[in-house]
């Protein structure tokens, strides 16, 4: 059974009685034409639609720049976006110690007051130094490089992220050449293949993957503490100032009213004092704040990620997957519904052609669905004006209509079960012990390396075949003979 339909300008056929049992759905364009054609095998990436900005670069930058311009930005893309580009880590080093040499100079130089002391100097400085500490650390670290030699690393790799048929199926890289493991992927910007990719880190310039996770996540609690801490330290300080100025005791009259209410009553004529006198600590506290929660969002997400057993690229691929699968799945329910309409249609042919009265009947009711559908019924020409049915040659009443695309309800999709999620313990262990877990996949494909070449050997050896075999047989005779010799001249030394 075949299925064809034309959406967005391509048009998409499917054979679905050759499909295997198990296959999915993926989708290859034909060169030098509009047509995607899908075809069962293991999973690929459909083809994306170009978004707003790769069309004003393509089309809008060289009518208003020129080519020369064009070729600017794009290099500039280019270098910010495909290119290792340390801007961003300078970015981030100038703002951290930026930051703390404004909080110094606005915060802790009101200290000590009645609500801190002193101590938080040294605790607030530790953890800038930490939070540096590990942007070196994971900004230098190895994120788990992938490399074709020595073999039995690439079949450790291999053995501990065995290809799954879903969204890893076998694929070598081009670049790297090797085959590539489940779970990894080969960073354009790093240049290299990366086990149990994760994402390319800019502010890092360093990829995250399965040797520097740990460090990464480390990163992120430790920028999460910094700025929560240095978020309650200011408030904390801010507060203290104004109980040294006693604030909280001084009231304010409303004229209006005669009304005489305490100051801290009144949460807005605090913050107008606050940002009047300490407008540099008020801004810290808010850019501090804004920080922790986007950075506690994302942490939150990675331990997610953690609890769920997948990387940020590999939610990508299963949700690609499952887009691929339920437009497989929509093809095949618009096929069989064709094939219903289709065996309809050639009944009532059947019977029409039986009993001429019926016929008439049938002309009378698709000419009164054509006036209906002209004069803008329910299916009329302004449903189809918004795309929800086709304007191009109806045959009236609600037979099938050249173009048309049915509205087929789809039961749930039951994904592939994702065999890399091993427990949430399990996850983070690996996470945090990344050596030992490789340790021990090399080490049982040496020690399987071993035994099959001892099974190889022993097998070759019983069929008289071998050399090694032949070898030993013409070794054993003289030492046989060499032990004999050995042995008289000691009895002779005995006597």
């Amino acid at each position: 059974m075949q299925c064809a339909r034309v959406s967005n300008g391509y048009q998409v056929s499917t054979d679905v009685s050759a499909a295997p049992a198990g296959s999915t759905l993926s989708f290859t364009r034909t060169p030098h034409t509009k047509q995607h054609t899908a075809s069962f095998h293991p999973f690929r990436f459909r083809p994306r639609s170009p978004t707003f900005f790769s069309l004003s670069v393509r089309f809008l930058l060289p009518r208003v720049c020129g080519a020369r311009g064009s070729r600017a930005v794009d290099s500039c893309i280019t270098a910010l976006c495909e290119r290792p580009n340390p801007a961003l880590q300078v970015a981030y080093v100038v703002l951290v110690t930026g930051g703390f040499a404004v909080y110094w100079t606005s915060l802790f130089s009101l200290l000590p007051n009645p609500w801190v002391d002193e101590g938080h100097i040294l605790t607030g400085s530790a953890s800038v130094i930490a939070s540096l500490a590990l942007f070196l650390a994971a900004s230098l670290s190895d994120p788990g490089t992938v490399r074709p030699h020595p073999p039995a690393d690439l079949a450790a790799w291999h053995r501990l992220y065995p290809l799954d048929g879903a969204i890893f199926p076998a694929k070598q890289c081009p670049t790297c050449h090797l085959m590539r493991p489940a779970r990894s992927k080969h960073c354009r910007v790093c240049n290299r293949c990366v086990a149990r990719h994760d994402h390319h880190c800019q502010w890092i310039n360093n990829c995250v993957g399965f040797n520097n996770l740990r460090i990464f996540l480390a990163f992120l609690v430790a920028n999460v503490a910094m700025c929560g801490y240095g978020t309650v330290l200011a408030v904390l300080i801010l507060g203290g100032e104004m109980e040294r100025r006693s604030m909280f005791s001084v009231r304010w009259i409303n004229y209006r009213t005669g009304e005489v209410r305490p100051l801290w009553k009144t949460p807005r004529k605090l913050v107008e004092w606050l940002v009047v006198f300490h407008p540099v600590g008020v801004a810290m506290t808010l850019f501090m704040a804004v920080a922790t929660l986007l950075l506690t969002f994302f942490l939150s997400y990675q331990i997610y990620l953690l609890l769920i057993g997948r990387t940020q690229y590999e939610v990508f691929k299963w949700r690609e997957f499952h887009h691929a699968l339920l437009e497989m799945a929509e093809q095949q329910a618009e096929a069989e519904a064709e094939a219903e309409e289709k065996q309809a249609a050639e009944k009532q042919a059947a019977a029409t052609a039986s009993r001429p009265d019926v016929a008439v009947t049938a002309v009378r009711n698709s000419e009164g669905g054509s006036r209906r559908e002209a004069h803008g019924g329910k299916d009329g020409c302004w449903r189809r004006l918004w795309g929800l049915l086709s304007c191009s040659g109806g045959q009236g009443g609600d037979g099938a209509r050249s173009g048309q695309r049915r509205r087929v309800r789809l039961t749930k999709l039951v994904l592939p079960q994702n065999i890399y999620h091993r427990g949430f313990w399990a996850n983070t262990w690996e996470v945090l012990l990344p050596e030992v877990y490789f340790q021990r996949a090399r080490a049982a494909v040496v020690r399987g390396n071993a035994v099959g070449m001892a099974a190889s050997l022993s097998g070759s050896c019983g069929s008289g075949t071998c050399s090694g075999g032949d070898f030993g047989g013409r070794e054993s005779k003289p030492v046989r003979q060499g032990s004999e010799v050995k042995g008289t001249t000691m009895e002779k030394k005995k006597r």
